[in-house]
C-alpha cells in the first residue's frame, strides 16, 4: 500500500480550513465592499459641497449637506468597510496560521449583521441630526455598545481558535492579529465612555477623541494591513520573511509608541503643553518601528520585485506598505511645529486621513482579498484587466486626493493666517483645490464600483474554472 503524501495532505487540510470559514469570511468582505461604495459615493458629495453648496440641495435631500455627509462618509468608510475588510482577512489568516478549523461560524455571522446593523444605524443617525459631531465617533450614543459588543463576540472567537492552534510557532501576523483584537475594544470603549458617559469638560473630550483617531490608526488599522502584509509577502516570494527581530521590533514599536499618538494636532491649544509635545514625540519615535518593517519589507523582495508586476496581491500590497511609510514621514513632520501650525485647521487633516484609511489599510485589503477570495469560492477572478483597473483608478485617485488635499490645506492655512483681509478669501483659497479633490473621487467611484461588481461575480461563483491565477502584468490573457 503506498504511503500518503504528506504534501497532498496538508493540502486538503488548508482546503478544509478554508471550506470552514467561507460563509463568515465571504460575509465580512461583501458586507465592507457595500459599504465602502456607499462611503465612495458619500466622499464624492461631501467634496463637492465644499466647492458646490448647492450640488444635490433639493428639499428631499437636504440631509446630504456637508455637515451630514462628512461624517457619514468617514463612519462608512472606517466602521463600514475597514473594520470589517480587516475583520474578513484576520479571521481567514487566523485559520490558516493556526492550523485549525472554525466549529461555528454562526456566532461569526451573528456578530456581523449586529456590526452592519450598528453602522446602519449610524449612518442614518447622522443624516438625520443625531451625530455627536466627534472625529470618527460621530455615531449617535446609542450605537456605541452595538459595535462594541459585536467586535467583542469575534474578539472571543478569534482567541478561542488561537487556544485550539497546532504546536509550532507563534506568525508575527498572529502577533498583529491578536494586537489588534485586544487593543479596539480597549480603544473603542475607553474613548466612548469619556465622551459620552463620563462628565468632562470639552476640552478633554477633543483631546480624547484625537487620541482615539490616532491609537486607531496605529494600534488597530495598521496591525490589521500588517498582519496581511506579513502573510502574503512571503507567500507569494515562497521565502521567510527577512528578519524575525527587525518583525518583533516592529510589532513592540508600534505597541509601546501608538497609543501615544493623536494629540499632536493640538499643539498650541488649551492643553498642557505637555500633552501634544509627549504625543508629537511618539510620533516621531514610531519612525524607528516603521523603518523596521519597511526595511524587512524590501529586504523579503530583494531580487523578486517583477512579481509586483505581475501578482495582484503583492502589487496592492507594495503600494499600501509604501503609503503606510509616507503616512508615518508625513506624521512626524507634521508633530514640528512650524508645518504642524499650517495643518491643524486645513483640508491637510483629510489628506492625512484619507493616506492612513485608503492609501495604507485599504490597498493592502484589496491585495489580501484578490488572494483569499478564490480559495474560498473555487474559481478565479473573472478579468486580470478588471483587478488593474482597480488598481491603477485606486492608485491614482488616493494619490491625487491626498496631494490636492495637502497642497489645498497649506495654501488655506496661509490664508487664514492673513489677519487682516475677510474670512471668505481663505474659503475661497481653497475652492480650486476641493474642485480637484471631487474629480479625483470620480476615478475612486470608478474603481470601487468595478471592484464590488467583480466580487460579486465571485461571490456567485461565477469566476473563471481555471488553476491559472489572474495576473495584471504583460502574462495576463483574461479579458
Amino acid at each position: 500500500m503506498p504511503e500518503d503524501n504528506p504534501a497532498d495532505e496538508d493540502v486538503l487540510h488548508r482546503a478544509a480550513i478554508d471550506r470552514s470559514v467561507r460563509l463568515p469570511v465571504l460575509f465580512f468582505f461583501t458586507s465592507a465592499a457595500a459599504w465602502l461604495a456607499v462611503s465612495v459615493v458619500l466622499g464624492f458629495i461631501q467634496s463637492m459641497k465644499l466647492h458646490s453648496p448647492g450640488f444635490l440641495d433639493f428639499p428631499c435631500l437636504h440631509f446630504l449637506q456637508y455637515g451630514r455627509s462628512n461624517p457619514a462618509f468617514m463612519g462608512a468608510l472606517v466602521y463600514g468597510w475597514a473594520i470589517q475588510a480587516g475583520l474578513g482577512v484576520c479571521i481567514w489568516l487566523m485559520a490558516r496560521l493556526c492550523r485549525a478549523e472554525i466549529k461555528n461560524p454562526i456566532t461569526l455571522i451573528v456578530a456581523g449583521h449586529f456590526w452592519n446593523i450598528g453602522v446602519l444605524l449610524g449612518v442614518l443617525g447622522i443624516f438625520t441630526g443625531h451625530s455627536t459631531s466627534i472625529e470618527w465617533l460621530a455615531f449617535p450614543k446609542a450605537v456605541w455598545p452595538i459595535l462594541f459588543v459585536a467586535y467583542s463576540l469575534v474578539v472571543v472567537w478569534l482567541f478561542t481558535l488561537f487556544q485550539r492552534r497546532k504546536p509550532g510557532e507563534v506568525y508575527i501576523s498572529v502577533l498583529y492579529i491578536l494586537g489588534a483584537c485586544l487593543w479596539f475594544p480597549w480603544i473603542y470603549l475607553t474613548a466612548n465612555v469619556f465622551i459620552h458617559v463620563l462628565p468632562g469638560s470639552p476640552i478633554a473630550k477633543a483631546a480624547t477623541s484625537a487620541w482615539y483617531l490616532g491609537s486607531m490608526t496605529y494600534l488597530v488599522l495598521a496591525p490589521m494591513a500588517l498582519a496581511s502584509a506579513y502573510y502574503f509577502i512571503p507567500k507569494i516570494l515562497g521565502r521567510p520573511i527577512y528578519s524575525s527581530y527587525l518583525s518583533t521590533l516592529g510589532f513592540w514599536g508600534l505597541a509601546i509608541v501608538g497609543g501615544w499618538t493623536g494629540i499632536q494636532k493640538f499643539m498650541g491649544g488649551p492643553l498642557p503643553a505637555w500633552m501634544p509635545a509627549v504625543s508629537g514625540a511618539a510620533v516621531i519615535f514610531a519612525i524607528i518601528p516603521v523603518c523596521a518593517i519597511a526595511v524587512n519589507h524590501h529586504m523579503t523582495l530583494r531580487g523578486q520585485h517583477k512579481l509586483i508586476e505581475s501578482s495582484p496581491t503583492m502589487r496592492f500590497t507594495a503600494v499600501g506598505a509604501a503609503a503606510f511609510t509616507f503616512y508615518c514621514v508625513f506624521s512626524a513632520l507634521n508633530a514640528f511645529y512650524p508645518l504642524g501650525a499650517l495643518t491643524q485647521l486645513s483640508q491637510t487633516t483629510m489628506a492625512f486621513q484619507l493616506l492612513a484609511v485608503y492609501g495604507f489599510f485599504s490597498m493592502c485589503m484589496f491585495g489580501a482579498i484578490y488572494f483569499i477570495v478564490p480559495r474560498l469560492v473555487g474559481c478565479e477572478w473573472v478579468s486580470g484587466r478588471r483587478i488593474r483597473f482597480h488598481f491603477w483608478f485606486s492608485t491614482y485617485g488616493m494619490i491625487s486626493l491626498v496631494a490636492v488635499h495637502f497642497l489645498g490645506g497649506l495654501w488655506q492655512s496661509h490664508a487664514y493666517a492673513q489677519f487682516d483681509v475677510p474670512l471668505e478669501n481663505a474659503i475661497s483659497a481653497g475652492r480650486p483645490y476641493a474642485i480637484g479633490a471631487s474629480v479625483a473621487w470620480v476615478f475612486i467611484i470608478a474603481s470601487n464600483v468595478m471592484f464590488l461588481y467583480h466580487l460579486s461575480l465571485m461571490v456567485f461563483r461565477l469566476g473563471r474554472k481555471s488553476e491559472q491565477p489572474a495576473m495584471i502584468g504583460h502574462a495576463d490573457h483574461t479579458g
